[in-house]
């Protein structure tokens, strides 16, 4: 033995480095992965929507286009644009995101596409807000001149509003033409610039209310009642106050319009669609992620959109931030029901001697109060409520 020993090799000082390096390279791995399986997982979701291409709406240019008004009210209105754009506003055009909600009555196999219910969801992004407002379905409605997906040429004319997703339909058998002319007839009438539509049937309605379990809503005696007559389809007795209702029942209840002492029966009836949409935005804002996605998993395939991926990703990145404080507003209906605004009147549409309960109104009245709901042109008007 020669007493000699053999010493430790020093370690090499950039070695913990590595060490290091490699561990936060894993983890950075491990992150990618996970937003890709993320994005893929997202991705996938949109894909389950049926996405629906409508013709695009150029409303600046229509903005420019002569109207039937006269020249006197065309000049007011100029003068009145002049004063709006220069008084100070708290929120631009630019902070509002219109989306109007289509109940089509249809059912799987139907042919027919009439809008039942619309809705308009007008998003405020500055105010973090959403504001309904129902579209009165009897309107007597100008609709214009319309170009088909397919480049053929249909002229307009004189309808009520529920017929117009109808009569774009049948152009080409196409949802993305009863949007579209949905969209530019509401755009004529009363200055509503539609961003993105949604259309659900009957059959997806029933269906989402019965995977949230439901919605309790307050109930008059006479819309219990008027639900308890469906014995047929309902084994549970309705009562005055508050109810428990599933999909069937939900939608029997949105869609009555026959209660006792309604009157005026669609304004009754959308101001029961407002409020079931309230109760199901709160409890929809209210749920996990996990049933969320349950939800969704099973009620998008039912669901058309007029937005691709890319402008849904957009709308959720403004909507996310306002979940925690958004308020749920209730506007009304469109035309507005107030004096000088919009009135009942029995005329023959058809042309056929047959006279047809009809909502009328005023064009330019009802254009500014929509403008300033939706677009932020303004104050909303001041009017005076009718007691239907």
């Amino acid at each position: 033995m020669s007493g000699r020993y053999e010493r430790k090799k020093p370690q090499k000082a950039g070695g913990w480095k590595k060490t290091v390096l490699i561990v936060v390279l894993v983890i950075v791995i491990l992150i990618a992965a996970l937003v890709v399986a993320a994005v893929v997982y997202y991705n996938s979701m949109l894909n389950k929507l049926n996405q629906v291409q409508v013709p695009t709406i150029n409303y600046a240019d229509l903005a420019t286009e002569p109207t039937e008004t006269t020249a006197a009210t065309e000049a007011t209105a100029a003068t009145e644009a002049t004063t709006v754009a220069t008084e100070p506003h708290v929120a631009s055009s630019a902070d509002y995101i219109n989306i109007l909600l289509i109940g089509q009555a249809s059912r799987e196999g139907e042919a027919e596409r009439f809008a039942d219910t619309m809705i308009l969801c007008t998003v405020n992004t500055y105010e973090k807000s959403v504001t309904l407002t129902s579209l009165l379905r009897d309107t007597l409605v100008q609709y214009p001149n319309y170009t088909d997906t397919n480049g053929k040429k249909h002229s307009g004319g004189k309808i009520k509003l529920t017929s117009i997703y109808h009569n774009g339909y049948i152009c080409t058998n196409s949802t993305a033409d009863a949007m579209g002319l949905m969209n530019l007839t509401l755009y004529k009438n009363f200055g509503i610039e539609v961003d993105y539509d949604v259309e659900i049937d009957f059959d997806a309605f029933v269906k989402a209310i019965n995977l949230i379990n439901g919605l309790d809503i307050e109930l008059t005696a006479a819309e219990a009642k008027y639900l308890n007559d469906f014995h047929d389809r309902y084994y549970y007795e309705m009562k005055e106050g508050k109810n428990w209702l599933d999909g069937s029942t939900a939608l029997a209840y949105v869609r009555m319009r026959k209660a006792e002492g309604d009157g005026e029966s669609d304004i009754k009836r959308t101001s029961r669609q407002r409020k079931f949409m309230e109760a199901l935005l709160a409890k929809v804002k209210k749920m996990s992620l996990s049933d969320v996605q349950n939800l969704a998993n099973e009620v998008l395939p039912l669901v058309s959109v007029s937005m691709t991926n890319s402008q849904i990703t957009d709308l959720l990145m403004k909507m996310l931030p306002m979940v925690s404080g958004l308020e749920i507003k209730s506007s009304g209906t469109c035309p507005v029901r107030a004096k000088g605004y919009s009135w009942g009147d029995m005329v023959d549409i058809y042309g056929d001697g047959q006279s047809h309960s009809v909502m009328m109104y005023d064009k330019d009245k009802n254009v500014a109060y929509m403008r300033a709901l939706t677009e932020g042109e303004g104050e909303i008007p001041e009017t005076v409520p009718i007691q239907d």
